[in-house]
């Protein structure tokens, strides 16, 4: 036998206000994963590591300041 459990959102203390902020910055996480994700694929990161070599991780130069 199976017992459902469930809370209103005004039992769990989640205001409308807040319910409508929760579900904008989750579609708003959606949208902006999905266009950073068409843009990292091996092609785009090729060309934006052929475009400014400088900006490698593994390319920074650290000057050190001499006496």
């Amino acid at each position: 036998m199976h017992f459902l459990f469930g809370l209103t959102l005004s039992e769990m203390g989640i205001s409308s206000l807040l319910l409508v902020i929760i579900i904008s910055f989750s579609i708003l996480f959606v949208v902006a994963f999905g266009l950073s994700s068409r843009n990292m694929d091996s092609d785009g990161i090729m060309n934006w590591m052929m475009k400014k070599p400088e900006d490698w991780i593994g390319k920074k130069s650290h000057k050190v300041s001499g006496k």
